[in-house]
């Protein structure tokens, strides 16, 4: 997560248990927290899986850091249908959705 490049890049897969989602439920936000204008934001779910109630919130607060702070560009990076269509039920839930737009692999 974070880069030198004032860049975020997150790469999520798989189903999260709970330390994976506790410490990205702290780590995600704050390195989205670091982006500025000229900045992007790019989130990995080629490897994702759909995920649980806390695996959820914890991308919500991811989200919700996102809509506050400014950058010039937000990717997510499709993975299976399940996951794209849980990632953009909460982008809207968050009121992000149009800041960032789903893409296939780079």
């Amino acid at each position: 997560m974070g880069g030198t490049d004032g860049n975020v890049r997150i790469a999520a897969w798989g189903y999260w248990p709970a330390e994976v989602i506790s410490a990205f439920g702290v780590q995600a936000p704050a390195a989205a927290h670091t982006l500025v204008p000229l900045s992007l934001f790019v989130f990995d779910s080629t490897d994702f899986k759909p995920q649980g109630a806390e695996g959820q919130e914890a991308i919500r607060m991811l989200f919700r850091e996102l809509a506050r702070v400014p950058f010039a560009k937000g990717l997510i990076i499709k993975g299976n249908a399940m996951t794209c269509m849980q990632l953009a039920r909460l982008l809207r839930e968050c009121s992000v959705e149009g800041r960032l737009e789903f893409t296939d692999a780079e």
